[in-house]
């Protein structure tokens, strides 16, 4: 008989793996995008919106942390999804830690935009038992749309609209 026992899972034993945590995050952002429509044309707006993630993340050393998480922004009015595909956290010996990671983002516009997702943080671990507090910058960059709607431009030499999305967020993480 072949038995498997998942990371995630508990043990032969039943006891669970205390290494690995899955969390929930709100917050607020604040946002700048530049907007590119077509060459040598570009945009900017600043605004703020409502941020939520999710992830799971393991210990994999005594002070490293690895994870993924799916992040939800309002950019503009506008959805920004993102997923963290290597999430990365660094625990200081303090309540103290910082993050890096990278991943790939969708923007919700009249017809999708697809970029790279990238960034970087500091998080206050435990200010309330499993609550932290963290300040991310992140960035949304080369973000592309095509031009398939008959409002955009139409230039044969440049086909789409290019985002890039610098923000900062401040977000209350629940750890489970």
């Amino acid at each position: 008989m072949n038995m498997a026992v998942s990371s995630y899972g508990a043990d032969f034993t039943g006891t669970p793996d205390k290494t690995a945590e899955l969390f929930v995050e709100v917050g607020v952002s604040a946002n700048k995008t530049d907007i590119v429509p077509d060459e040598n044309v570009l945009f900017t707006r600043r605004n703020t919106g409502a941020h939520l993630g999710l992830g799971a993340r393991r210990a994999v050393s005594d002070r490293s942390d690895l994870g993924v998480r799916l992040e939800l922004d309002d950019v503009d009015s506008h959805t920004l999804m993102s997923v963290r595909a290597l999430d990365y956290r660094y625990r200081f010996a303090n309540p103290l830690a910082l993050s890096v990671f990278l991943g790939a983002s969708r923007y919700d516009l009249a017809t999708p935009a697809y970029g790279l997702y990238f960034g970087g943080g500091l998080q206050w671990r435990n200010v309330r038992p499993g609550w932290d507090v963290g300040l991310d910058v992140r960035e949304a960059k080369k973000v592309a749309r095509d031009h398939l709607l008959p409002s955009d431009p139409q230039s044969p030499i440049r086909p789409d609209s290019f985002y890039t999305i610098d923000s900062y967020s401040l977000s209350l993480t629940k750890r489970f």
